[in-house]
C-alpha cells in the first residue's frame, strides 16, 4: 500500500485551502510553492504561498496517522526552510488523523514526556532561548464535517476518520460519492478515491473499502495499480512461507517446526523464500535449515 505521506500530499494538493480554513485560516489568495530549492523540493505538495488580510505568508502542513514524537523537529526545521527560501513568515499546520498515542490537552496528564506544550517547541542552552516555533494541532478524529466540506474532494478522503457519526462503511461510501460528483477529471477522480481508499483503511479491511468505493472508479490510478502490484506481490509470499512450512512440517512435525513461524514470518524477499523453500525440501536436518534461515535473516 502506497504511503500515507503520498496520500496526503494529494489531499492537500487538491484541497490545501479548505484544509487550511480547517485550522482558522481564511486565505483569500492561494498558490502552490514549486522551484528549484533541493532542500525543500520534497515540501513542494505541502506548501503554499498566502494571503490572509494584507499579510503574505508561507502555509506548511504535515500529516501523521497517529502523534509522532518527531513532528516538532520536523515543523521547526522544514519551517525555517521555507521562510528562508520566502523570505515570509510560515505558518504550520500539523493534522494528527487517529487518537492513538495523543497526550491528553494542556492541563490534563501528561504521557511521559512525549510532546511539549500544545503549539510550540522551543530550544534553549543554559535556560537561554535558541529558536521556537509555533504551530497549530488538529486532532481529525475530533473534527465534525460541515456542509462546505462536499465542495472540498480533497478533504472528503479524510472524511472516515473524522467524526461523522455513522458507520465507517457508510462513511467511506458517502465520501466515494462525493468525490464523484465533485471531480470531472477522471484520473484526479481515480486518485483522490484512491487516497480514500488508503486512509479508510485506518477504519476498516482493505477489501471491504475497495468494495464500497468500486474498484471499477479507480482502475486509472497509478497508485492504485500499485496496491494491485503490492497485493498480488503479498500474496505470492505468504503463499511460499506457507510452502516451506509445510514442506518442513510433512518432514519433521509441527512441533520441531513451530519455531521457525516467527523468522519467517520476517521475511519478505520472494527470491530468499524459495531458496529456503529448496532448503526445506533437501535438508537432512533441522540444523541445516536453521543455519540457512540464519544466513537469509542476516544473522
Amino acid at each position: 500500500m502506497p504511503d500515507y505521506d503520498v496520500s496526503f500530499k494529494m489531499v492537500a494538493r487538491a484541497s490545501g485551502q479548505q484544509l487550511a480554513r480547517l485550522a482558522g485560516l481564511d486565505c483569500h489568495q492561494w498558490q502552490p510553492i514549486g522551484g528549484e530549492v533541493q532542500a525543500t523540493e520534497r515540501l513542494a505538495d505541502r506548501a503554499f504561498r498566502a494571503r490572509r488580510g494584507r499579510d503574505r505568508c508561507v502555509v506548511y502542513m504535515e500529516a501523521y496517522t497517529r502523534w509522532n514524537k518527531h513532528a516538532r523537529w520536523n515543523v521547526l526545521a522544514k519551517s525555517g526552510l521555507l521562510s528562508e527560501r520566502e523570505r515570509l513568515p510560515t505558518q504550520s499546520l500539523v493534522y494528527v488523523l487517529l487518537p492513538q498515542g495523543y497526550p491528553p490537552a494542556r492541563g490534563g496528564q501528561p504521557s511521559r514526556g512525549k510532546r511539549p506544550p500544545r503549539g510550540t517547541f522551543r530550544l534553549q542552552v543554559n535556560k537561554r532561548p535558541t529558536q521556537q516555533v509555533w504551530f497549530e494541532e488538529i486532532c481529525f478524529w475530533k473534527e465534525k464535517p460541515q456542509p462546505w466540506w462536499e465542495e472540498a474532494p480533497g478533504l472528503m478522503a479524510l472524511y472516515p476518520l473524522c467524526q461523522h457519526g455513522t458507520a465507517p462503511g457508510t462513511a467511506v461510501a458517502h465520501a466515494a460519492q462525493s468525490i464523484v460528483s465533485h471531480v470531472a477529471d477522471p484520473l484526479a477522480r481515480a486518485d483522490l478515491l484512491v487516497t480514500l481508499a488508503i486512509f479508510g483503511r485506518l477504519k476498516l479491511p482493505q477489501g471491504q473499502v475497495l468494495d464500497l468505493i468500486g474498484r471499477n472508479q479507480m482502475i486509472e490510478s497509478p497508485m492504485y495499480q500499485e496496491i494491485l502490484a503490492e497485493g498480488h506481490a503479498r500474496g505470492q509470499v505468504n503463499t511460499k512461507r506457507d510452502d516451506i512450512v509445510e514442506a518442513l512440517t510433512l518432514r519433521f512435525g509441527a512441533a520441531a517446526t513451530a519455531e521457525f513461524a516467527e523468522a519467517l514470518r520476517g521475511l519478505e524477499d520472494l527470491a530468499r523464500l524459495a531458496d529456503l523453500f529448496r532448503v526445506a525440501l533437501g535438508c537432512r536436518k533441522l540444523s541445516e535449515f536453521r543455519k540457512a534461515l540464519d544466513a537469509a535473516a542476516g544473522k
